[in-house]
């Protein structure tokens, strides 16, 4: 079975022809009826085999022309996760049951209000600008003669750190192309017409007569509230109240497999781009090469702490494996396990701090062991899968 995908918008090319018809009534002598033929969308370059082709490159896509339930939905997926799409020439598409790795989730970044101005005045830009509606949106740019987003932008949510990989997504994911990696957010309204009051005439001429239109300024959509946004400061952590609309999105291509930067769990760390376990060498000290505990564990943990203070975790650790092995009272032995998952922690393994906490409050209740168990969150950590 095909995976189900949930398509915000997907437009294939759509070629626009314009016809013309001429009218004649009579003979060649008679007069002609003026004809009207309709204003022509602007070419794009000819080395395109499709307008399309203009937006091949284009990682930063305005998406203020698209309907408002599309953007809605695109807002409540990102609340999940990181988006996966499928990006082929003008199309855009989410697909919403793949899934990027669960560290790549957004942060809000809140900047100090700018206001941009972006301007489309032939098919080259609106292909590039907005591929997703472009087809929809050529017959306005050929009305017009210009569209327009007038945009305040305040903040924007981003996933720090490299795009993942294709085989570190989970879910369906056949035809996943590209993440996006950020969502710029603010007011904005988009228009058809140009910014100044001034007057856009297009004549065209039949035999001998013509007639001529007077581009008007037209709203195509908006969404937020200028005045909303004057409220933000850096240190937000979300956009104020009506200025959150989505305005342009950030795409970056899927890293090819084996490629990508894996997410290592508590225990592990990154070498080059493999998780590998945190090594933990053993040392004895020289000062304690002699040493002879005469407390039973107490004198081994006590060198042990000492040492972990020191930031020497190889001679710790070897002291609290010394103390472990004098068979040492409960109490003592709670003591000595409370200072090695002190060594474990400094050492970068959580989970196996955790798993001597557990031992050392079973042998010897404490605030301070229960403290540092809590800060851990060693509930979550040793919970079983």
């Amino acid at each position: 079975m095909s995976p189900v995908r949930s398509t915000l918008v997907v437009l294939p090319f759509l070629a626009s022809s314009l016809a013309s018809s001429l009218a004649a009534c009579g003979s060649v002598e008679s007069a002609v009826a003026h004809v009207t033929e309709a204003p022509r969308p602007p070419p794009v370059p000819e080395t395109f085999k499709t307008k399309c082709d203009a937006a091949i490159g284009q990682l930063r896509p305005l998406i203020v022309e698209w309907p408002a339930a599309d953007r809605a939905a695109l807002e409540a997926q990102a609340r999940r996760g990181q988006l996966v799409v499928h990006r082929e020439g003008c199309a855009l598409e989410v697909l919403r049951r793949c899934k990027a790795p669960p560290k790549q989730s957004y942060a809000y970044l809140a900047l100090t209000p700018k206001q941009e101005r972006a301007t489309i005045k032939n098919a080259l830009e609106l292909y590039a600008s907005l591929p997703v509606h472009a087809a929809k949106l050529e017959a306005k740019l050929a009305e017009h003669g210009e569209l327009r987003a007038e945009m305040t932008i305040v903040g924007e949510y981003a996933v720090p750190g490299a795009a993942p990989a294709v085989d570190q997504l989970d879910g369906e994911c056949e035809g996943a192309t590209h993440v996006v990696t950020a969502l710029t957010v603010g007011a904005f309204s988009f228009l058809a017409g140009a910014a100044a009051d001034k007057a856009a005439s297009v004549a065209v001429m039949g035999f001998g007569g013509g007639v001529s239109k007077t581009d008007a300024t037209e709203s195509l959509s908006r969404d937020g509230e200028v005045e909303s946004c004057a409220e933000s400061k850096r240190g937000d952590a979300a956009p104020p109240e009506r200025c959150g609309a989505l305005l342009r999105v950030e795409l970056a291509p899927l890293l090819a497999a084996g490629e990508g930067i894996p997410d290592c769990k508590p225990g592990t760390r990154l070498v080059g781009k493999a998780c590998k376990a945190v090594e933990k060498p053993v040392a004895v000290a020289p000062e304690d090469a002699r040493f002879v505990d005469e407390q039973k564990g107490v004198g081994w943990g006590t060198r042990c702490y000492l040492h972990f203070r020191a930031g020497a975790l190889p001679f710790a650790r070897a002291a609290c494996q010394k103390g472990l092995e004098t068979a040492p009272e409960p109490a003592t032995k709670g003591m000595i396990l409370f200072n090695y998952a002190l060594v474990e922690e400094a050492t970068g393994d959580p989970v196996a701090a955790c798993q001597r906490l557990g031992l050392s409050l079973a042998l010897r209740p404490n605030r301070y062991a229960q403290q540092m168990a809590d800060k851990l969150r060693c509930g979550e950590l040793t919970r079983a899968p």
